[in-house]
């Protein structure tokens, strides 16, 4: 699940999730700037366990905004790892 909202995460997007927050944070956050992405809302929520709505506020955007980053993220990682 993501972040509460109720709305089943992508299988794929929940092994990256999963994948990710088992790497130490450094390592979890050159991971994400490796694939050309700003780590911040990634790292944030799945690596150091803040919640979304406290990632959300930090960088200035709406919870729904925050969602749609990570989905957005998410699918750039999985492109990535398919090559």
């Amino acid at each position: 699940m993501s972040c509460k909202s109720g709305d089943k995460m992508d299988a794929q997007h929940r092994e990256i999730r999963a994948l990710l927050s088992g790497m130490a944070p450094r390592r979890a956050t050159e991971a994400v700037r490796a694939a050309g992405l700003p780590p911040t809302c990634i790292v944030e929520v799945d690596v150091l366990g803040r919640s979304c709505l406290q990632t959300a506020a930090r960088l200035n955007l709406s919870v729904d905004g925050l969602y749609k980053l990570r989905r957005r993220a998410y699918a750039h990682l999985a492109d990535d790892i398919r090559g």
